[in-house]
C-alpha cells in the first residue's frame, strides 16, 4: 500500500480516504487545545445536523430538552441519552438524515457476537474517514504503508460472497493486504496450510481476530515452528486481548499491538509503541466513559462518530467497555485522548438475581493469568439463574498448583454470590461469525 494506491482506489470506489487521511495526520503534533477545538466545533455541527435533518434525534432532543443552538461544552453532551443497540433495530429508517435520503448509502450490518443484530448505514465520507482513521491508528504501532500483510478474519458468508469478487482481489493486491479464514483454523492441517502460507509470501505484519491469531500462535510453540524471515508486527482486534496470548503470540510470531473498533463506527482506539497506551482518533470519533462497573473503572462505552452525517451515531452504547486513561503528553508525544484497556463487552458481565454483576474480564484478570502457566482458553457459561460453568482448555505445563490459584481467585470473588463449577473440556468452539464468544448465557434456554 502506499499513497498512490489509495488515491487511486479512491477514484475507483468514488471515496476520499486520503484526504482524510491527510486531515487526521495533521493532529499528530498539535497540542491538546487544538485537538479538543476541532471535537468541539465539529460536534456543533453535527448536532445542529440531528436537530435539523434527523427525525429520531429531533423527537429525542425535544423530549431531553437539548438544544443544539446552546451547544457550546462536550459535557453537555450528557443531556442527550444513549443511543442503544435497540433504538437501531427499531428505529434505523428514522436515524437517516432527511438530506441523505435517496443518496447512495452503504448498508451493513454487525451484532454476530453480541447476539442482537443491527444494521446501519454509510455514505462514502463516513466509509472514507473511517478507513483513513484506521490507517491512522495502525501507524502508531511503527506499520508503514509498503509492508506487505495477512488478514486473518472473516465468518463464511463473509468468505463466500465478498472474497471472491473482482473488486475484493483487485484491492487485495493493490494494497498487497491478503486474506485467511479465521473461522476455518480448527485443525491441524489447516493451522499448517497457514504456516506455509507466511512462510512462503513472507509477510511483514499479520492482523486479525485476536483468538484465532492465539490460537495459531498456541499451534506454532507446541510444534516447535518458527519463520526464516522477520514478521515485524501483529495486529490484534474483534476480542478482548490477554497478556498471556500478548505473550504467546510475541514469543511465537511477532510483538503484538491491539487494536480497538466496530463495524458500525471503525477505527476508535489504537495500542501505540511507544507508550503502550490505547490511543483514541480524537478528530475521528468522541469517546465517553459511562459510570463504572468494578473497582478498576471498566465502564460502557458512548461513542459518536464525528464523520457520519448520514446517519448519525450520537453517544451510541455499542455494549463495549473500557478503562478511561489519562490524557497526558505521554512518551509518544501524541495528545489524543487515551484508554488505559479495552475490557470486553456487556455480554461478558454475569447479571445476578439480586441485580448485581460479575465482570469475566476482571476476574480472569491479567494478574491472574500472569500467574497461570498452560491455560490456554476459557469460557464462562451461565447454565441457570444459580449455576456457571467455568471451562477451561489447557496445556502440558498446567498443574494442580495453577488450578489451586484459579480456584483461589474464582472463590474470592464469586462464592456467595452464584455457583460455580470447573471443568475442562478439549476445546470451546467460535460462534459462527467465527469470533469467540467469552460468556454464553444459557439460562433462558
Amino acid at each position: 500500500m502506499t499513497r498512490l494506491s489509495i488515491l487511486i482506489s479512491d477514484i475507483l470506489k468514488g471515496q476520499n480516504t486520503l484526504h482524510y487521511l491527510r486531515h487526521f495526520e495533521s493532529f499528530r503534533d498539535a497540542p491538546r487545545e487544538k485537538i479538543e477545538a476541532y471535537q468541539l466545533e465539529r460536534l456543533k455541527e453535527l448536532l445542529a445536523h440531528c436537530e435539523q435533518n434527523v427525525p429520531f434525534y429531533r423527537k429525542r432532543f425535544r423530549e431531553c430538552g437539548f438544544s443544539a443552538g446552546d451547544f457550546s461544552s462536550v459535557e453537555q453532551m450528557k443531556q442527550i441519552p444513549p443511543l442503544t443497540r435497540q433504538d437501531l433495530q427499531e428505529s434505523w429508517q428514522d436515524i437517516i438524515a432527511d438530506n441523505y435520503r435517496g443518496k447512495k448509502l452503504y448498508t451493513g450490518s454487525s451484532g454476530g457476537s453480541t447476539g442482537q443484530p443491527v444494521s446501519y448505514r454509510k455514505d462514502r465520507d463516513a466509509t472514507s474517514a473511517g478507513q483513513a482513521a484506521h490507517l491512522l491508528g495502525w501507524s502508531l504501532s511503527g506499520w508503514k504503508m509498503s509492508m506487505k500483510g495477512l488478514h486473518i478474519w472473516g465468518n463464511p458468508a463473509t468468505v463466500n460472497e465478498e472474497w471472491g469478487r473482482l473488486s475484493s482481489k483487485l484491492k487485495a493486491r493493490i494494497f498487497r493486504h491478503h486474506k485467511f479464514p479465521a473461522y476455518r483454523l480448527h485443525d491441524s492441517d489447516r493451522l499448517n496450510e497457514l504456516y506455509q502460507i507466511i512462510k512462503k509470501e513472507r509477510y511483514d505484519y499479520l492482523d486479525g481476530y485476536t483468538n484465532a491469531i492465539f490460537h495459531f500462535a498456541e499451534y506454532l510453540k507446541a510444534g516447535g515452528l518458527t519463520f526464516d524471515h522477520k514478521i515485524r508486527y501483529v495486529l490484534t482486534t474483534a476480542e478482548n486481548l490477554h497478556d498471556f496470548q500478548r505473550k504467546t503470540i510475541e514469543e511465537t510470531i511477532a510483538p503484538v499491538y491491539d487494536t480497538y473498533g466496530c463495524s458500525e463506527i471503525n477505527s476508535i482506539a489504537y495500542e501505540c509503541a511507544r507508550c503502550r497506551r490505547y490511543h483514541i482518533i480524537d478528530p475521528h470519533v468522541c469517546v465517553e466513559f459511562g459510570e463504572p462497573l468494578d473497582s478498576l473503572g471498566t465502564s460502557p462505552l458512548m461513542i459518536t462518530d464525528l464523520d457520519n452525517f448520514a446517519f448519525p451515531l450520537v453517544r451510541y452504547m455499542n455494549g463495549d467497555l473500557g478503562i478511561p486513561g489519562v490524557a497526558d503528553r505521554g512518551e509518544c508525544g501524541l495528545n489524543f485522548s487515551v484508554m488505559a484497556a479495552v475490557s470486553g463487552r456487556e455480554t461478558d458481565l454475569i447479571k445476578l438475581k439480586d441485580g448485581g454483576v460479575l465482570s469475566v474480564p476482571s476476574f480472569f484478570g491479567s494478574m491472574l493469568l500472569r500467574k497461570v502457566n498452560g491455560l490456554i482458553q476459557y469460557q464462562v457459561e451461565k447454565v441457570s439463574e444459580d449455576m456457571l460453568n467455568i471451562n477451561l482448555v489447557t496445556g502440558e505445563r498446567f498443574t494442580p498448583d495453577d488450578l489451586k490459584i484459579i480456584e483461589s481467585a474464582l472463590d474470592e470473588y464469586i462464592r456467595g454470590r452464584i455457583g460455580y463449577e470447573i471443568r475442562f473440556v478439549d476445546a470451546i468452539d467460535v460462534s459462527g461469525s467465527g469470533k469467540f464468544k467469552l460468556v454464553v448465557d444459557r439460562s433462558g434456554q
